[in-house]
């Protein structure tokens, strides 16, 4: 697929006419699809009814960003990637669009591999300290850390540009996808340890106890399993392309028809992520299909929507008695019915 710089057999040996054709065909379908689905999911998330708070969190503005990035392959990398594989094809080369395609490939690769492992961080944060979180993590603060995110991001690529892209790929696949994915699944195990112990604490607490704090933790454990969905998807992405890349740099006895086939697979597999992830939302979050509904034009459809349950207030009140009165106060989600009052609960000290 690319052109390699250095020391490269295979650089100067064109690839099949079939291989070409195919990868052009598959990445025009591919930005057919990736285009205005994560178009939708940008409107989705911020042109959203008021009462959709929860389209309204760090979560989910986490999942924007990723959308973004996922735009941006479909609007641009896979159209060049089209026009690419059509001159290639016809035997005609363009040094400076296959350093476009090959930087931009890197970059869009780059923000969603360090949006995954902030996502990560935000689940992690959301179970494992639940009130610091709603204090701490606000929105101003999540479009703070994405657009950190673009900023940092074109740095991790720049020894692109002395490497070339077969050497620099190995790089890559080393240092930004395999520490970031061990690092993602690391926290990923911790996660489900918190979750699971907390499972047990309530099975053993007394009914009534803490039971607006409850519902509030059912709801970030609820979007940790949407969580776990995108983590599953993207191992699958970009795993892939890892092996396939080890095989292309470390197989020496590979004819450069095969390289080339290992190159265009690699490519492929990560961009049909981005076309991908917008039918995963769609599917773990019913948030998100409540408010395509009421976007949809003509959509006359009623909808009965969930209260957000993301918010809760902690006051303590010290007596001399040597205890503490808490307060766990919490909107719980219902249907059609309003609000219960605050629960009062008392813990000895």
């Amino acid at each position: 697929m690319f052109e390699m710089e250095g020391k490269d057999d295979c650089a100067a040996v064109p690839a099949s006419t079939t291989l070409s054709l195919f990868t052009a065909a598959v990445s025009g379908v591919v930005a057919l699809v990736t285009v205005p689905c994560n178009i939708l999911v940008c409107l989705v998330i911020l042109r959203s009814p008021p009462r959709l708070k929860n389209l309204r969190t760090p979560f989910t503005y986490f999942i924007l960003n990723l959308a973004l990035t996922d735009l941006l392959v479909g609007a641009a990398t896979e159209p060049i990637s089209v026009v690419y594989h059509l001159m290639e094809a016809r035997s005609v080369s363009s040094p400076s669009l296959v350093r476009l395609l090959q930087v931009l490939y890197f970059l869009t690769c780059t923000v969603s591999v360090l949006s995954i492992l902030a996502l990560t961080l935000e689940r992690f944060y959301a179970i494992s300290k639940p009130f610091k979180y709603r204090q701490s993590v606000t929105n101003s603060r999540v479009f703070l850390a994405s657009g950190m995110i673009w900023i940092l991001s074109p740095g991790f690529i720049t020894p692109y540009f002395v490497m070339g892209y077969r050497v620099f790929s190995l790089v890559f696949a080393n240092v930004v996808i395999l520490i970031t994915l061990c690092t993602v699944i690391y926290a990923y195990f911790k996660i489900i340890k918190t979750i699971q112990r907390r499972k047990n604490i309530r099975q053993d607490s007394l009914q009534g106890l803490f039971i607006a704090n409850r519902q509030v933790t059912l709801y970030e454990e609820k979007l940790t399993r949407t969580f776990t969905s995108i983590l599953i998807l993207f191992a699958i992405c970009y795993v892939t392309p890892c092996l396939l890349i080890y095989t292309m740099n470390l197989c020496t006895k590979c004819s450069c028809n095969t390289i080339h086939w290992l190159r265009d697979s690699t490519f492929l597999a990560v961009t049909c992520n981005s076309a991908i992830n917008p039918f995963l939302y769609a599917w773990r979050l019913p948030s998100f299909r409540h408010a395509l509904r009421i976007m949809m034009p003509g959509c006359t459809c009623h909808v009965t929507l969930d209260r957000d349950t993301t918010q809760a207030v902690v006051y303590s009140l010290k007596k001399p008695s040597n205890c503490t009165i808490v307060f766990e106060i919490a909107e719980i989600e219902k249907r059609n019915l309003r609000a219960p009052k605050p629960r009062l609960s008392t813990s000895p000290l």
